[in-house]
């Protein structure tokens, strides 16, 4: 797993301006280790920097005229980037990797860069992580005084990152991950993702707007009055139509969960074969029986096993968790994230399938088997 952070020094604050890059500083850091390898330039803009900005970095326009113009050093910066994790401490300077690149009409090979856009180091982070990156960054800066520089920046951002998700493990193969959950408590919750950087929010919380209330209830409204006609048993609460809508595709305040860290893996790497899966450990030791929850006097995630159940949430051996408004994410320190390198994805999935768990096992009807053939044929 590798991950480079990058940081940059700008003319100004917009590429739209036509403000330009004049310093990018980059470390590697691989399966969660500094490697010492790095990358350090300054950049000929050809324009004039702004002077708030000088007085922010301390690069002048004296000191680039006889610096390269971005056009010369790109191919060493694609060489270094790779096919790496780019990570970022401000959002806009994708823009201006981005801006660099068009203006030289060259495609970068890291399809981050104008594609799916490098990760922000607040985007990756739960709100509590992200606090103690802060307070790491600040101890790292406070060391180095009054030092400056893209390439130390970027080592701050580096250290400090690191220092924030120490609750992140590499797995290097499957019996490392049974290794890892072999002496787990039998209240332990784990959740599977097929790429590392989705984050414990449940979907309805991930929509753009943040009118979530008023969003749900007409959502809910909807699907109660339409899907009547085709159960065979009525849910008796909210929480057991909650559990009824998240089973059939729509965005809840639900998170799926499952007992069985098999199962969890099992969704971890059936998809996305190219991104890095994930699975999280949950230490959750309380849990609410249904008729005693009131979501709208939530301020708190709790735990529940569905009563209205069905034969997938049986065969995944689920429980579910519950968001309040008020904290969407769970961020909680009793959380473990083992990580699982996606050239690994196909190995896990064989293994898995041995030990019982596939699509036909997991998805115990006729879209599950189906699945499970395909998957057997090479399909």
């Amino acid at each position: 797993m590798k991950q480079i952070f990058l940081c940059l020094s700008t003319t100004g604050s917009s590429p739209t301006e036509g403000h330009r890059i004049i310093e990018i500083g980059g470390v590697l850091v691989e399966n969660r280790k500094m490697t010492g390898k790095h990358f350090h330039v300054y950049i000929n803009p050809n324009r004039e920097i702004e002077e708030s900005f000088i007085a922010e970095h301390g690069i002048t326009d004296e000191f680039l005229k006889d610096k390269p113009e971005f056009i010369s050093i790109s191919e060493e910066l694609e060489k270094f980037l790779g096919n790496s994790e780019i990570i970022l401490n401000k959002e806009h300077d994708s823009k201006f990797l981005e801006n660099e690149f068009s203006l030289i009409r060259r495609k970068p090979q890291n399809s981050q860069i104008i594609e799916t856009k490098p990760s922000t180091i607040q985007s990756l982070l739960s709100q509590t992580a992200y606090s103690t990156f802060k307070k790491a960054e600040e101890i790292y800066r406070s060391e180095v005084k009054n030092l400056y520089g893209a390439l130390l920046d970027a080592e701050i951002l580096a250290d400090a990152y690191l220092s924030a998700t120490k609750n992140e493990i590499i797995i290097t193969d499957i019996n490392d991950f049974l290794e890892q959950v072999s002496n787990t408590d039998p209240n332990d919750l784990f959740r599977g993702v097929s790429n590392r950087n989705f984050r414990l929010l449940p979907s309805l919380f991930r929509h753009h707007s943040n009118e979530h209330l008023i969003r749900e209830d007409k959502m809910m409204w909807v699907f109660k009055a339409h899907s009547r006609p085709h159960l065979e048993k009525q849910p008796e609460n909210e929480i057991q139509w909650l559990t009824l809508a998240q089973h059939h595709g729509l965005p809840t305040r639900l998170l799926d969960w499952s007992f069985s860290p098999l199962v969890a893996c099992f969704f971890a790497v059936k998809e996305n074969p190219e991104k890095d899966g994930a699975v999280y450990l949950y230490e959750a030791r309380e849990y609410k029986r249904e008729e005693k929850i009131n979501i709208a006097k939530l301020d708190k995630t709790v735990v529940f096993l569905p009563s209205h159940g069905s034969k997938r949430i049986t065969a995944q051996s689920g429980a579910f968790t519950l968001h309040p408004n008020s904290h969407p994410e769970i961020d909680e320190p009793a959380i473990t994230k083992f990580i699982i390198p996606s050239k690994l994805k196909p190995t896990f999935i064989k293994c898995l399938s041995k030990y019982g768990i596939n699509n036909s096992t997991i998805f115990p009807d006729l879209d599950g088997l189906c699945a499970h053939i395909k998957q057997q044929q090479g399909y």
